[in-house]
């Protein structure tokens, strides 16, 4: 059989992706994530989401996740109709596929990156699949998981259903199962600590976030080689742990760059997947291609930190928000220097201190134990309920915590890691101090690519407004008869985008000069036709299979 590549998700689209290699007998997943924005044609994920008592069905009936038989967890199958099987509603739809054998469906399931658009639908995956990541990867996943809310699907440990009447339930007499997961860079070492999850790598990695029943399948470590021959690189992105692969087949290397940029801090390790693919020659390369159209250099990450410092130097003596997405932890890094430089405390929420505490027993020499940290302090945020997980972070920073009185007092003093989804919050200082705080609030984030963010922009604008603070990294656009604004856009300058600009993209291919290019990732995929024209590299746009070997 010849070797074949069949893009599952991530063609003609930003995100999704869903890529089954397969090699004769093997098969192999590169990056199992959601297509967030084919979902936001169906559902808003708040008050329009799929039915969790239906397991797969309504993701499959849309085509958000592809029909392959033998591939997802049985106990998210509904019994709905008891005259024909589940999958026989299903065996005439385009890309069904039956991948029932002896054994798992696929080999192996590889992880380029922690973020959910290459990682989300991995939920729903049978967890005896091997998955493998960088330790790094594995670990932001799981911290991810471990502070959502309880009963979220899966990615690193699930909780399975059982059936009542027809309705898949979670089945809280089983407890949680954890996915067969290995790490490419060492598994995670220490004596076990089952009630502590910073006690040690190890110790985090099997930790229950949740009281378990006794009947609980013990968590296991898992050694195993990749079933192919798999060389992996560390890549520049907004999220720590990203990788780049190259898989070795019967019919050549096949590359896959996953997500990636060169105008990070760690733009040499880009720089150096590119070098190392130049010299294996791929015949095949699956290249993003988020921004294709950005001709221009982008904005670095040195850039971002100098204009984010100059606008707290001119806030001397004001509260600052700094406004970033969420688990870019290189932004963090960056207004916590900031902090350092301007005598200030960087204040952040208790999840961003639990995964700067998970990426820290993932690589104590990339990521330090913050709880030391003279200029970062834990926001004692107003909640009713808290889970074990914060009572655990809360109980590593107890002599860390600051409030709103904190801040009421001296606000000068402090930079606040908040976005739209915490600026409640300011409420309560705003009520302290008997009036509007001001200050400047520094949105150091991605521009709005849909209708759903434009409008979250323009209620953060709402917000500013309303503490009085000065914007920095926003404009009004647009306003109506009333005078209200009605669009906000982003100034560039205050954010460095996760992605390689068209033109670094362009050297990158040319510099590894693959036979076959495939895009991925994006929504511009004839882009390539042109600018490689004449360069002898054959330019592959389809989600059906794809087969190179001979």
């Amino acid at each position: 059989m010849a070797t074949t590549i069949t893009p599952y998700g991530g063609v003609n689209e930003i995100g999704g992706c869903k890529i089954l290699v397969e090699d004769r007998e093997t098969r192999i997943f590169l990056d199992f994530g959601r297509a967030f924005i084919r979902y936001g044609d169906y559902f808003d994920g708040i008050f329009v989401r799929e039915r969790r008592t239906r397991g797969i069905l309504d993701l499959l009936l849309l085509g958000l996740i592809p029909p392959l038989e033998g591939l997802y967890r049985e106990d998210l199958i509904p019994a709905i109709d008891s005259t024909v099987s589940f999958w026989e509603r299903f065996r005439n739809k385009p890309c069904y596929r039956d991948l029932r054998r002896d054994g798992p469906a696929v080999d192996a399931i590889i992880l380029s990156h922690a973020h959910l658009d290459h990682t989300a639908d991995l939920a729903f995956i049978c967890p005896d699949i091997p998955v493998f990541s960088s330790r790094m990867t594995a670990f932001i996943a799981k911290a991810m998981q471990d502070t959502s809310k309880p009963g979220a699907l899966g990615i690193v440990y699930i909780n399975p259903n059982k059936e009542e009447e027809g309705l898949l339930l979670a089945d809280s007499k089983q407890g949680y199962i954890w996915r067969r997961w290995a790490f490419l860079d060492g598994k995670p070492e220490g004596e076990v600590n089952a009630s502590d999850p910073f006690a040690s790598p190890l110790s985090f990695w099997l930790w229950r976030p949740a009281k378990q029943s006794k009947h609980s399948p013990e968590p296991k470590i898992h050694k195993e080689a990749p079933p192919i021959n798999l060389l992996w690189w560390s890549v520049d992105h907004s999220i720590f742990g990203a990788t780049g692969f190259a898989i070795e087949t019967t019919s050549g290397w096949i590359a896959y760059t996953g997500d990636f940029r060169f105008h990070g801090f760690h733009h040499y390790a880009s720089k150096r997947f590119m070098e190392a693919l130049s010299a294996l020659h791929p015949r095949v390369l699956l290249c993003e291609g988020t921004y294709l159209n950005l001709s221009e250099q982008p904005v670095t990450e040195e850039q971002v930190h100098d204009n984010c410092l100059a606008a707290v130097r001119k806030a001397e003596g004001k509260l600052v928000i700094a406004d970033f997405a969420p688990r870019n932890v290189e932004r963090l890094l960056t207004f916590l220097d900031i902090a350092r430089e301007t005598g200030r405390r960087l204040l952040i929420q208790p999840k961003d201190a639990y995964l700067l505490m998970a990426m820290h027993l993932a690589d104590p020499n990339l990521v330090p134990d913050f709880t030391q940290e003279p200029y970062l302090t834990l926001y004692n945020d107003p909640k009713g309920r808290k889970d074990l997980w914060e009572k655990l972070i809360r109980e590593a920073y107890k002599a860390k915590i600051e409030g709103p009185e904190n801040v009421q007092r001296c606000p000068g003093e402090y930079i606040l890691a908040f976005s739209l989804w915490d600026v409640v919050d300011l409420l309560d200082v705003e009520y302290i101090m008997g009036k509007t705080p001001g200050g400047v609030y520094i949105y150091s984030n991605s521009k709005a690519y849909d209708e759903e963010q434009k409008v979250d922009l323009v209620r953060l604008w709402n917000w500013i407004q309303h503490f009085g603070m000065e914007p920095v990294g926003l404009q009004p656009v647009a306003r109506d008869l009333a005078r209200r604004v009605t669009e906000v856009d982003v100034v560039p300058g205050y954010h460095a985008s996760g992605h390689a600009s068209g033109q670094e993209l362009l050297r990158f291919v040319k510099e590894v000069h693959p036979e076959i290019l495939i895009p991925i990732h994006t929504e511009q995929p004839h882009w390539w036709v042109e600018e490689l024209k004449g360069l002898g590299i054959r330019i592959e746009i389809s989600n059906q299979a794809q087969p190179i070997g001979c």
